[in-house]
C-alpha cells in the first residue's frame, strides 16, 4: 500500500474511503444546493438584502450613484434598478454551487490511516470549510454588486453578467491553496489513488511479461 510522506506525516488511505469520497462528494453538494433553493424565501432574501445594503452604503459614502431596492415575487427576488429592467435573483446568485461543492470536498475528503497525520482532522475541516464558505461569499458579494452598478451605468447585463462570474472563479484556486494548508489530505488522496494505479499497472505488466 503506498505511503505518502509529507511534512514529517505519513498518509495512507483505505481503498473504501477513496471509494466514498466522490459519492458523499456528491451527495453533500446536492443537499446544500436544493436544501438553500428549496428554503429560497429565506436563503436568497439573506442574499438580496445584504447586496442591496452594500450598494446603497457605498452610494452613501459617496463611491457611487447606485440606490436600489428589492421586491419578493410569487417566485423569487427582484433587484430593482431606477430607469432599467430588473433583475431577477435565483439559486446560483447566493454563490451556493461553489459553497457546495467545496464543502462536498472538504467534508469527504478522506483521512488517513495514520493516528498523528489524523490528527484534529475534523476542527480542521470546520476551520477549511468556515473560511472558503466565507472568501466565497464575500466574494459573491462583491460581484453582484459591481454587475448592478455597471448595468445600472450603461452596461449590457449578459455582457457583465458572464465576464464577472468567469473572473471571479479564479476565487476557486485561493481556496484550493487554503485547503492544502488546513486538509492536505485532499491532494494527497489523489497523488495516493494515482501512485496506487500506477503500481496496479507496473504488476499487471509484469505478470504479462513473465507470462511471455
Amino acid at each position: 500500500m503506498t505511503i505518502i510522506e509529507y511534512e514529517g506525516k505519513k498518509y495512507i488511505f483505505s481503498l473504501k474511503s477513496i471509494i466514498i469520497f466522490p459519492i458523499l462528494t456528491i451527495l453533500i453538494t446536492l443537499v446544500i444546493w436544493y436544501g438553500t433553493d428549496y428554503l429560497w424565501e429565506f436563503t436568497h432574501k439573506i442574499v438580496v438584502e445584504q447586496t442591496v445594503y452594500v450598494i446603497n452604503f457605498i452610494t452613501k459614502i459617496g463611491l457611487t450613484n447606485l440606490i436600489i431596492d428589492y421586491q419578493k415575487t410569487s417566485y423569487g427576488f427582484e433587484f430593482l434598478i431606477p430607469g432599467k429592467n430588473n433583475i431577477g435573483f435565483e439559486n446560483a446568485c447566493t454563490g451556493v454551487q461553489a459553497i457546495a461543492i467545496f464543502a462536498g470536498f472538504i467534508l469527504s475528503t478522506p483521512h488517513s490511516l495514520d493516528k498523528d497525520a489524523n490528527k484534529k482532522i475534523w476542527l480542521r475541516k470546520f476551520i477549511a470549510l468556515i473560511v472558503s464558505s466565507t472568501i466565497f461569499y464575500l466574494v459573491n458579494i462583491l460581484r453582484m454588486v459591481i454587475q448592478l452598478n455597471l448595468y445600472y451605468e450603461g452596461a449590457r447585463w449578459d455582457d457583465i453578467h458572464v465576464s464577472i462570474s468567469a473572473a471571479s472563479s479564479f476565487i476557486a484556486a485561493v481556496i484550493m491553496i487554503l485547503m492544502h494548508k488546513w486538509i492536505p489530505e485532499f491532494i494527497l488522496s489523489f497523488i495516493w489513488i494515482f501512485a496506487e494505479l500506477k503500481e496496479f499497472l507496473n504488476k499487471k505488466r509484469i505478470i504479462k511479461k513473465e507470462k511471455l
